[in-house]
């Protein structure tokens, strides 16, 4: 990152957020503050105007992402980070329905966290980690989204299953043997068809319904990303 950001970092385990702090402060950037509570997370937040604020949805006195509508509209320009240990895809979807421009699973690492951040900060929202429960049951489709799925080509599918997987534009075609402009023309296909406008959403109506299977035609690598911008594809 090569911008400094003032960033408020809301956790209850005070170990861990004294260790982010001295690794963001090393790279130039300040925690103007690092609470435990979500009542400090939202007075710092209005008061402080951080340019980031990363929380964990899990604080002493209740639920972060609860918190995220409240803060987003409390310092408009500040993006939402969530960094959280939890696997449950409700709470990625609550998250992302609130506003948040960014989740990622702690387990990822520092340098995948500093990542995020990054390209958050750039205008991006970004979801990092597996969060798919394996032996929850799928919810079931809505029966128009259903239809609309059907008519998904077996390359649209594969596409599909890589948008779910995180893979960008590039690593698509490689991993297809297809031309990048190929895999847009697929990509703006499958927006299309399950009448969506973003990537983000196509990868969201993937992971909630099951409408591909995640591992097919690839599984993500330990350092792959789910990441996806709000706007249509252009790369």
């Amino acid at each position: 990152m090569g911008e400094h950001l003032d960033i408020v970092l809301a956790d209850d385990h005070v170990v861990f957020t004294d260790a982010l702090t001295a690794i963001l402060k090393q790279l130039g950037h300040e925690v103007v503050a690092a609470v435990t509570s979500r009542a400090a997370l939202a007075n710092n937040v209005q008061t402080l105007q951080p340019d980031i604020c990363i929380i964990e949805n899990h604080l002493h006195d209740g639920d972060g992402v609860d918190l995220i509508e409240q803060l987003t509209g409390a310092s408009p320009h500040t993006r939402i980070v969530v960094l959280t240990a939890d696997r449950d895809p409700g709470t990625l979807r609550r998250a992302l329905d609130a506003g948040a421009a960014g989740y990622v699973h702690k387990t990822r690492g520092f340098a995948a966290l500093l990542d995020v951040l990054s390209r958050v900060s750039g205008g991006e929202v970004v979801i990092e980690g597996s969060f798919a429960r394996p032996n929850a049951a799928a919810e079931q489709p809505p029966p128009q989204l259903l239809r609309m799925a059907n008519y998904l080509t077996h390359r649209e599918l594969e596409c599909l299953a890589l948008l779910a997987a995180g893979l960008d534009t590039a690593t698509m075609a490689a991993r297809l043997g297809l031309s990048t402009t190929t895999i847009r023309s697929h990509v703006q296909a499958v927006l299309t068809k399950l009448g969506v406008h973003s990537r983000l959403e196509a990868a969201s109506l993937a992971m909630r319904y099951h409408l591909v299977d995640a591992t097919e035609p690839c599984e993500p690598s330990d350092d792959s990303w789910i990441a996806a911008t709000r706007s249509p594809p252009n790369g």
